[in-house]
């Protein structure tokens, strides 16, 4: 017997979290990747410090959801794991496109347009970024690895006229100096010109960090 795997394309609901009220009176709009096993929510406690009436936080949640540990306790998500990846490459850029593209439309003009991207989210940003073009001022891929198998020099969103900023920190258990070194060559090799921001910290969003990018590289 012969057994063939085919794909079939289907509608499907996504869940997202906000932080803030979008309005005429906001003038910074981010939109919030959170890293494997997390969900959208974990994101917007990072923003507890930010005025709500000029910070508009936008985080989807990942598509793939399951139980942390076992069949049972807390329900996590993941963008993406190494069966059918194009496939799932392919689902999360048009989810995130069309999330993205739903709210721009709604910001003032002077807005400005912020990618925060946590670890795995780092990656997916990249390859979401790579596939789709996207309007966005800065990105900060916080603590996570860029991709390598892809020319991202020949994204669809031209990364050269985009504020990137990578950050990570120096206690970074999965971010070790050979690590560190190899996503240099993989900068060095896009020619990408990328603001490196390390501190002292460990594998986590630090809430001081964020607000620390904020007000030097971002504020108006």
């Amino acid at each position: 017997m012969e057994i063939k795997t085919n794909y079939y394309t289907t509608q499907k609901i996504a869940r997202y979290s906000t932080y803030g009220t979008l309005g005429p009176k906001t003038k910074y709009f981010w939109f919030a990747l959170h890293g494997s096993k997390m969900l959208c929510e974990q994101m917007l406690y990072k923003f507890k410090a930010f005025n709500p009436e000029e910070h508009f936080v936008l985080a989807p949640e990942a598509l793939l959801r399951f139980y942390e540990k076992d069949f049972g306790g807390p329900v996590v998500a993941s963008w993406m794991t190494k069966r059918d990846r194009l496939e799932e490459i392919e689902d999360f850029s048009e989810y995130l496109s069309g999330l993205y593209s739903s709210f721009e439309t709604q910001l003032p003009q002077a807005c400005v347009k912020s990618i925060l991207a946590f670890s795995q989210g780092g990656t997916t940003a990249f390859r979401w970024l790579h596939t789709r073009k996207v309007e966005v001022d800065h990105l900060i891929p916080y603590a996570c690895w860029i991709p390598e198998d892809i020319s991202l020099s020949e994204s669809k969103t031209d990364l050269s006229k985009i504020n990137l900023l990578f950050t990570y920190g120096t206690e970074d258990q999965f971010l070790t100096d050979k690590r560190i070194a190899m996503v240099n060559e993989v900068i060095a090799q896009n020619k990408l010109t990328v603001k490196s921001l390390p501190y002292k910290g460990d594998h986590r969003v630090k809430k001081e960090q964020l607000q620390n990018i904020f007000e030097h590289y971002i504020k108006q």
